[in-house]
């Protein structure tokens, strides 16, 4: 039997709001929600991964570091067995990711909508427009193909929408990140 699609929904908060943060996998949007007990904390990334076959938390927090990639990434690295999730809170456009993080992002396939935060940042300063919004999924340790990213200025809140689909290796399902 087949299993379905289930909708991945990302929500990034971009500007003082009373939402939080949230990811959405199929019916389990309540469980994977961020709360960070006050909506205006600034400068925040949350990270979420997932276990692709069981789609269990396996590891779930938040750092304000932007250039380095957080230690409680190290047992997941390089192994693609594990989705990840990055999420951002109120981002201060001086506050995007650098250095070692922004290379580990890339790396895993971040890529257009990054750049274009980044480039706005850069040309317009960060007075322009002040927060910014991001969210990026993967499959840990691939080639970065299959990774899916969005950003926004404007808006309150970024809502990424994307499906994972089970693919049957060797008698067990994989859950890969796919659009809509």
């Amino acid at each position: 039997m087949s299993l379905p699609n289930l909708p991945v929904t990302v929500q990034a908060i971009n500007y003082y709001t009373n939402w939080s943060n949230l990811i959405a996998i199929g019916p389990n949007a309540s469980t994977l929600r961020l709360s960070l007990g006050d909506s205006t904390l600034t400068n925040t990334y949350w990270f979420v991964v997932i276990d692709r076959v069981s789609l269990k938390v396996v590891a779930n927090f938040t750092t304000k570091d932007n250039s380095n990639v957080p230690t409680q990434l190290s047992p997941y690295l390089g192994n693609t067995q594990y989705l990840l999730i990055v999420s951002t809170q109120n981002l201060g456009s001086a506050y995007l990711p650098h250095g070692a993080l922004y290379s580990f992002l890339v790396s895993e396939g971040a890529g257009v909508e990054l750049r274009r935060l980044e480039q706005i940042y850069s040309t317009l300063n960060c007075g322009t427009w002040g927060f910014m919004a991001y969210s990026f999924v993967c499959v840990l340790g691939d080639d970065g193909s299959g990774a899916f990213e969005a950003s926004t200025l404007q808006q309150n809140a970024l809502l990424q929408t994307i499906q994972l689909m089970p693919i049957n290796i060797g008698g067990t399902n994989y859950y890969t990140p796919i659009s809509l």
